[in-house]
């Protein structure tokens, strides 16, 4: 009897030698597992941070030579890897068919637009969330001639004007304004950049400010089809013959 039990525990040992490194070595691949699973989770949050944090650089840039206009826009993003060129606008001296074309959409536009009614809040809430955007360089030089003197140095002093106030209101990193008057022949040349970096935040205030104002927008224009067909209403209003 003694024998068996002694066998039986010896046994019992011997099972137990075998498994407890296997245990051991479980729990350290277990250890391993979770450390490697949370240094995973550790550079995706670090990634994210820094793609939230890095700002977008939108530079836009326009020349006119006078009646011809050339507008671009320069997208960059994640050490230039993104580079997008965009041409919004371009206008050379055309003939009158293709002007009086361009006109009636402009016009088209235009009265779009007027339809819109957006409430004075919600332009200071756009403003007020373009105003975060960091501006980098602010760069504009202009050289305006006309022989008749008064008029080339009422432009130039208007300019001046505009000049000294706006710096005050951007605030940029790096900015260069000059304006040249010429009072010899008639000419306009204009070569202007606006460099800024908004954040991924500042797009997505700047979106939501905008959306907001889009609603508001169309909540008045129904308010003010209900009133106007309410006025017109005879069943409300009386016969208005």
């Amino acid at each position: 009897m003694i024998t068996r039990k002694f066998s039986l525990s010896l046994t019992l040992l011997q099972i137990i030698g075998i498994y407890m490194p296997c245990l051991e070595n479980n729990s350290v691949m277990n250890y391993s597992d979770i450390f490697n699973f949370f240094m995973i989770i550790l550079v995706i949050v670090s990634i994210l941070t820094i793609f939230i944090k890095m700002p977008f650089h939108i530079i836009l840039t326009s020349k006119v030579v006078n009646q011809d206009i050339k507008i671009d826009l320069n997208l960059r993003y994640m050490f230039n890897i993104i580079n997008i060129n965009i041409p919004i606008y371009l206008r050379k001296v055309e003939s009158k068919k293709k002007e009086l074309k361009k006109s009636k959409r402009k016009r088209k536009l235009i009265k779009k637009l007027k339809s819109r009614k957006i409430l004075a809040r919600d332009v200071f809430a756009i403003c007020r969330q373009l105003k975060k955007i960091d501006i980098e360089e602010f760069y504009s030089d202009v050289h305006i001639g006309n022989t008749n003197i008064s008029i080339t140095n009422f432009i130039y002093l208007f300019v001046n004007l505009i000049y000294g106030n706006l710096i005050n209101i951007i605030d940029p990193n790096k900015f260069y304004m000059n304006i040249k008057p010429n009072f010899i022949e008639n000419k306009l040349y204009i070569d202007f950049k606006i460099h800024v970096k908004p954040s991924i935040k500042n797009i997505i205030d700047i979106l939501k400010a905008i959306l907001i104002a889009n609603k508001n927008s169309k909540k008045i224009k129904k308010e003010y089809k209900k009133y106007e067909s309410n006025r017109i209403n005879t069943k409300h209003h009386g016969n208005n013959a």
